[in-house]
This record gives C-alpha cells, structure tokens and sequence, in this order.
C-alpha cells in the first residue's frame, strides 16, 4: 500500500497529468452544464406547452335556442256589414178583383100536362098515316154546376177604362166532363170579352149526363159576368 501511494503522489505531480485532469474536469463540467442547459430548455417547452394545453380556450357550446311557445291568437271577430238600409217597398197598385157572377139566369120551361117540360112534338101525322120523324134541338142543361173552374182573365183594355159586362156561352160537355164546342149567345158589351171567356170556358170541368147509367153528353149554357169591385 505504501508503495502504491507513493506512485500516485509522484504521478499526480507529473505536468502532464495535471493538465490532462484539467481538460478532463472541465470537459466534465462543460457536458454537466450542456446537460443541464438541454434538461432547463426541455422543461421550459414542456412547461409551455403543458401551459398551452390548459391555456387553450374552449368555446362554451350555445345554449340551445328555446322555441317560443306560439301562443293562440284568437282571431277577433269579422266585422259585422251593417245592415243595409231600410228600402221602402214600392206600392203597387192592386188590381181590382174581378168579381165574377155565374148566377145563371131563369128560363121558364112550359110544362107538359104529366108535369115534363114539354120539348116540341116530335112527329107529324101525315094525309097517308105515315109519321115522319123529326128530332127536336137537344135540350139545353142551365143548372149545370163545373166542377173546375177557371176565371178568364180581365181585360186590361176594359180593367183600365172601368168597363163591366156579361157574356153568354153555349158549349157541350163531352162524356169525359171536359168542354167542346163553345159557342158565344150574346156578349154585352159586344167582343170586349169574348176571347177571354172562350179561351177559359175550354178549361171547365163538369160531370156529364148520365143515360141508362152511362155517360152521355149534352149541351149546356152560362152567363159569365165580368164585375169590378168598387
């Protein structure tokens, strides 16, 4: 051991081995300082970054936008039109009613002596005893009463100059109660109302004669008077 340590002192004395541990001791204490240099850099980036991590701004998310309640609008009411004025109604004239009289007129009829109405003789003798026959004009019904009936209309040219009147009609009422073959008597005044009563007068029901239980027709009349009510 003595020996050994005397070897050491006498070569740490050496120059040489002076300046070697020098070089050693400051390449040493350089590479510590560029270690530690390198470690401070590295800490500070990481620091930076952990910095930058937490740093980082995080956009707060938008509250979700609350639809707004949509509330019932209650439709006012229509406006009501106003009502429209009173318009007073024009006044017609009312036609004068025509008022008319079928009262049918009394015709005496002669009696035969058994208490028939006496119709005409209907034979004639002859010098050689030979009866000629001749029929007599069919009897003409008075009392008949229709069943329908339909007015004739007023004249406007007699309605307009007031003018009354009555006329005579003669027709047949057929088996089936309708009239045919109207024929005007007498009309007072003269043609004012014929055409009115023969285009009514076919219009007319009636019932018909009835001979041995079946329909017969037969001839009739009626006085239609024409009357303005006053």
């Amino acid at each position: 051991m003595q020996f050994l340590k005397i070897n050491i002192h006498d070569f740490l004395k050496t120059p040489f081995l002076i300046i070697i541990a020098l070089s050693f001791n400051i390449a040493i204490f350089i590479l510590i300082q560029q270690l530690v240099n390198k470690d401070h850099k590295l800490n500070i980036k990481l620091v930076d970054v952990n910095l930058i991590e937490f740093i980082r701004f995080e956009r707060k998310p938008e509250p979700p936008k609350q639809k707004k309640e949509i509330e019932d609008i209650e439709q006012p009411p229509p406006e009501q039109e106003p009502p429209p004025p009173d318009v007073p109604e024009p006044q017609m004239e009312k036609p004068q009613a025509m008022e008319m009289d079928l009262s049918l007129p009394e015709i005496d009829i002669p009696l035969s002596l058994s208490g028939t109405p006496y119709l005409g003789d209907f034979a004639k003798s002859t010098k050689k005893g030979k009866t000629i026959g001749k029929p007599a004009k069919p009897a003409i019904d008075t009392n008949v009463v229709p069943t329908l009936r339909i007015p004739p209309v007023y004249p406007a040219r007699a309605l307009r100059s007031g003018i009354e009147g009555v006329v005579t009609v003669e027709f047949t009422i057929a088996i089936d109660g309708s009239v045919k073959d109207p024929v005007i008597v007498k009309s007072k005044p003269p043609k004012i109302f014929d055409k009115a009563v023969m285009k009514s007068i076919t219009k007319w029901k009636f019932n018909p004669d009835m001979v041995d239980g079946k329909p017969a027709e037969k001839r009739a009349r009626q006085d239609v008077k024409f009357k303005l009510q006053r």
